[in-house]
């Protein structure tokens, strides 16, 4: 059976998709299944041509799609595969990125308790600083803007900012003034800010177009920030880059002092579902020196 599917269907399920944080293999592959739903299943070599999924990636891209409950294994000889039903396999998807969040949170909160735990035990002289908070949780968004707020406010010489590069960035940003506006009035008391945004690409080679296509994107980021809130690379102490690896893990610093770690939504990734605010000079000037090396060696400055 084959279900046919609208352009205008299929688009808004790759956007779907796309903010879920699925790879375009994932995305072609599952897409190719759901048009193609036949009730036994079909071949990975069939998926594979259709797709335009390269056949070295096939499997791991379907093994992935069945861990996050869009596809089932049909175990038969050639192998099988078939989508779940739209519904379902949303629902799924939805509930493994929600257990992907969790996890992830806990594991943060773990290492800062660790690392906390390790402080007081040891003689540094963070303790000469009084602390009200050493690490604190934030979650939905007043919570994380209250938090990023005091972080802003706290600096006094530097912060160093990653962020992340989606096809909603420049969507959204104009509705950011809670998290610019710090920037703001951050470089108005003399702060330095070096802002490194990330393109989330696997590290794999770019063609021309689709470099250019980051270098526009890029471009046009620049415009926004400068036409809503005056955050311009030729202000003084403000400066911006790109790179398009994805980053690992998001984190901002502060004075070489302090962190704050930024963990993404899975079902909307332009948004922020989480952040820790930790104190910790050492671990803030390891990730420094770190962030220094991106900058200087890999990160594009782009045109204005």
């Amino acid at each position: 059976m084959i279900i046919r599917m609208s352009d205008n269907l299929i688009d808004n399920l790759s956007e779907f998709l796309i903010n879920a944080n699925l790879s375009t293999y994932e995305i072609n592959a599952f897409i190719t299944l759901l048009k193609s739903s036949k009730y036994d299943g079909i071949p990975a070599k069939e998926i594979s041509l259709k797709s335009n999924v390269p056949s070295g990636r096939i499997y791991e891209v379907l093994d992935d799609l069945n861990d996050k409950g869009m596809v089932e294994i049909i175990e038969s000889r050639p192998k099988k595969f078939k989508s779940l039903t739209l519904n379902k396999a949303l629902e799924n998807l939805i509930q493994h990125q929600t257990a992907e969040n969790k996890r992830k949170e806990a594991f943060l909160v773990q290492q800062a308790k660790l690392i906390e735990a390790n402080l007081y035990e040891s003689e540094t002289s963070i303790k000469k600083e009084p602390l009200k908070i050493f690490w604190s949780t934030a979650f939905e968004y007043q919570s994380i803007v209250s938090l990023y707020k005091k972080f802003c406010y706290d600096s006094k010489h530097e912060i160093l900012i990653n962020s992340f590069i989606n096809e909603n960035t420049t969507k959204i940003i104009p509705y950011g003034k809670d998290i610019f506006e710090p920037y703001k009035r951050a470089l108005d008391r003399g702060v330095r800010i070096k802002y490194l945004w990330s393109f989330e690409h696997d590290g794999r080679p770019l063609s021309d177009e689709q470099e250019s296509h980051n270098a526009e994107l890029f471009v046009k980021i620049t415009q926004i920030l400068e036409e809503y809130y005056q955050l311009s690379v030729e202000r003084p102490n403000f400066e911006m880059k790109y790179i398009y690896k994805k980053t690992p893990t998001y984190y901002d610093i502060s004075d070489k002092q302090r962190i704050i770690f930024k963990l993404q939504n899975p079902v909307k990734p332009y948004q922020i579902f989480a952040s820790m605010y930790v104190m910790d000079p050492d671990l803030a000037e390891k990730l420094r020196i770190k962030y220094l090396n991106v900058w200087n060696l890999e990160a594009i400055e782009g045109d204005s």
